[in-house]
């Protein structure tokens, strides 16, 4: 039974909870924002602005003084009515522009520009640009001002168009207007968009976060079913990619997990049945020997022979089932070195020699010599022998096994072994390497093998790829099968 503590954290980590979580601290992050720069910062912003349309003014006026005089007078009334400025053009003792479309007194205007302190006036009368920021007196609303002198030109710097008597400074008096009522509708503005961003982050997270997180509880739900043995799974479409192909991947591992578990359910009732066999004989006959043929000479001998018989048929079982579990597990160990692999076939092949006098096989073998391989010896002579015993078992009426090495173009080595059997359907050749696989005649696959453990072709696999060596199987229904592996060749070691 879990905790109230413990489901709480499960929901504070949960998707839906996080998905909904971000959504509000972003709108949150979203609503600071515009609270500092539209409330806190909108007054110095203000202030900045029009300090820089002050500043522009004055290069704009500059800039015509020196390059175009004639339109000096218009420009200055176009600059002073748009930006609503007071602009005063003179050399001291002239005034060559002026302009007010503040509606403000001109005196007043005039008064509150040369009422700069000292230092200021000194460095006016340096040729240095002075800029202030003053209050206004008599402003009832508390009002501000931006002044600018700059002198646009020097005392000797004579100009093609006005006669002037001393240094040229331009006058720009900016008003600024009072924000304070601006601010508040901001920001009552703003408490309202503060509540709509909230509601509107609330309802989009509780969607965004139950589109994801629904489709994620149902393939939870499914997944959990997985260990009770129920693995098909509802394949549903969702909007997501990534949850589409979380749904495939599931369902995919769900169809292996399926297999593997008739596999495994197959496995073991073969290798119970395998070992429950010799295990009955042995048994069996023990007793024979001890209640019937124990003072039997020859009855003795038949059943001891019975007994070591089915004794070697539990130890080969128990040596695959042992071998295909390290393949599989990666611990096998390999002892590669160069060998001449067409004089071990040759050894090989003569060991089968028996079948053809005893039960009329016919084993053929076509191998160029002098062909030098690396391997594990011992492994690549385990892969042989299942080739060779599987085509002996299902040599067909008769009886015939191809064994084939050569040289290909490309100097690759090729081992084949050729049968004229029953051969397999192309649907179910990719089977053929599975443990205890054998075709029936009515299709049915991973049936129990016709002889030996059942193993032999999965071990083949393990060890070529252990190897890296290409393997494969040709086979067609009637005609018969040819299981191959292809190596590179090597130069035979140095005597």
């Amino acid at each position: 039974m879990k905790y109230d503590g413990d489901i709480m954290k499960g929901v504070f980590s949960s998707i839906r909870f996080r998905v909904w979580l971000m959504f509000i601290v972003f709108a949150l992050l979203i609503i600071a924002f515009l609270y500092i720069f539209q409330v806190v910062m909108l007054s110095s912003y203000y202030e900045h602005m029009k300090t820089k349309e002050t500043s522009e003014t004055v290069g704009i006026i500059s800039d015509v003084w020196h390059n175009d005089p004639a339109k000096l007078s218009e420009t200055v009334k176009e600059l002073a009515k748009e930006r609503q400025l007071y602009i005063h053009i003179s050399d001291g003792n002239r005034t060559y522009v002026h302009q007010n479309f503040l509606g403000r007194n001109n005196q007043e205007i005039r008064d509150i520009i040369f009422s700069l302190d000292e230092e200021q006036m000194e460095r006016y009368s340096n040729g240095e640009d002075v800029y202030s920021m003053t209050t206004l007196p008599r402003s009832k609303d508390g009002g501000k001002a931006i002044v600018m002198i700059s002198q646009i030109a020097a005392a000797d710097e004579q100009n093609q168009f006005y006669e002037t008597n001393g240094a040229v400074k331009a006058y720009v008096f900016n008003y600024l207007e009072p924000i304070g009522t601006t601010t508040e509708i901001i920001y009552s503005q703003l408490n309202l968009t503060a509540v709509l961003i909230i509601l509107g982050a609330f309802v989009i997270s509780v969607f965004f976060s139950s589109s994801i997180t629904k489709p994620i509880v149902q393939i939870q739900k499914s997944a959990r079913k997985l260990p009770q043995g129920e693995f098909h799974l509802e394949t549903k479409k969702h909007q997501f990619l990534e949850i589409n192909e979380l749904t495939e991947t599931l369902n995919t591992a769900s169809d292996e997990i399926a297999k593997s578990d008739d596999l495994r359910k197959e496995l073991m009732a073969n290798i119970s049945h395998d070992l429950r066999t010799p295990l009955t004989m042995i048994k069996a006959y023990a007793e024979m020997i001890r209640d019937l043929s124990g003072d039997n000479p020859e009855k003795r001998e038949k059943h001891l022979k019975i007994i070591i018989d089915e004794t070697d048929r539990l130890s080969s079982l128990v040596t695959d089932i042992l071998d295909l579990s390290k393949l599989q597990s990666g611990v096998a160990k390999m002892n590669m070195e160069v060998f001449d692999f067409s004089q071990h076939i040759k050894d090989l092949t003569s060991r089968f020699s028996l079948l053809n006098e005893v039960r009329d096989y016919n084993i053929l073998l076509s191998c160029e010599p002098d062909i030098y391989i690396k391997a594990d010896i011992t492994k690549i002579e385990q892969v042989v022998y299942n080739f060779i015993n599987n085509a002996v078992t299902y040599a067909g009426d008769d009886k015939t096994v191809k064994i084939n090495l050569y040289r290909k173009p490309d100097n690759t080595v090729r081992f084949e072994v050729q049968d004229n059997g029953v051969g397999i359907d192309e649907e179910n050749i990719k089977y053929v390497w599975d443990r205890y696989y054998k075709v029936k005649r009515d299709g049915e696959t991973h049936q129990r093998a016709k002889s030996g453990s059942g193993l032999g072709l999965s071990i083949v696999k393990g060890v070529l790829e252990m190897h890296k060596f290409k393997y494969g199987v040709d086979s067609k229904v009637g005609v018969g099968s040819t299981f191959w592996f292809e190596c590179s060749e090597c130069k035979p070691p140095k005597k």
